[in-house]
């Protein structure tokens, strides 16, 4: 009789500075491993920040679980996955697309085809829609008060631009777009300091009409 076959998984450690060791997260995943009959597939280490959904090995071990390249994905606790809920909520659902199971020591196994998986993964996509309409509100608020306060948004206007030749180029018939191609400004920045050209124009005396 042929000996049954192991479940793979990856084994997945972030620490967030050079103080903290990952090594100590991975000797507790490896005995939860051993203790649960998982055959290792690989072992993945990050050193920085949870809210950086871009780290070198994470993204390494996303892209193996893409390809079914283990059946569960390890990690000693939840955060060590993502700190924003937003991205965490993401994560979960792509492993769910690549039928990756998720397992944490504290939580065990994080599953969204059962009544416990599926109440995390509805209060999490709940409070990642919170966090996402806070930041969208807190930005919308800072951008009033700034506007408020008679702080200019957007981007700084060039203070290089040839004014008196653009006004020249308006006496003598040029559409705004022909000049911006011409003198290789863009159109919008052109339109920002329109009043400033239609000044120069009255000031020279042509007509821009």
């Amino acid at each position: 009789m042929s000996e049954e076959k192991k479940e793979r998984v990856a084994l997945y450690a972030r620490v967030s500075t050079t103080k903290q060791d990952e090594t100590l997260q991975l000797p507790r995943l490896r005995k939860l491993a051993e203790l649960r009959g998982f055959e290792i597939y690989k072992e993945y280490q990050d050193e920085a920040s949870g809210k950086d959904q871009f780290r070198p090995s994470w993204q390494n071990l996303m892209a193996d679980a893409k390809e079914h390249r283990f059946d569960a994905i390890m990690v000693v606790k939840l955060d060590r996955v993502m700190r924003s809920v937003v991205n965490l909520n993401t994560v979960l659902g792509q492993l769910q697309v690549y039928k990756v199971r998720l397992i944490t020591e504290d939580m065990g196994e994080i599953n969204p085809n059962n009544p416990n998986g599926k109440l995390l993964m509805q209060f999490l996509a709940a409070i990642a829609e919170w966090e996402r309409e806070t930041i969208s509100t807190r930005t919308r608020e800072a951008l009033e008060e700034k506007k408020a306060a008679g702080i200019r948004l957007g981007r700084k206007p060039r203070d290089d631009l040839p004014l008196r030749e653009i006004a020249q180029d308006r006496i003598n018939g040029l559409s705004w777009n022909a000049i911006s191609k011409a003198r290789g400004i863009a159109k919008g920045t052109l339109m920002s300091r329109k009043e400033e050209v239609e000044r120069f124009i009255e000031s020279i005396g042509g007509d821009s009409e």
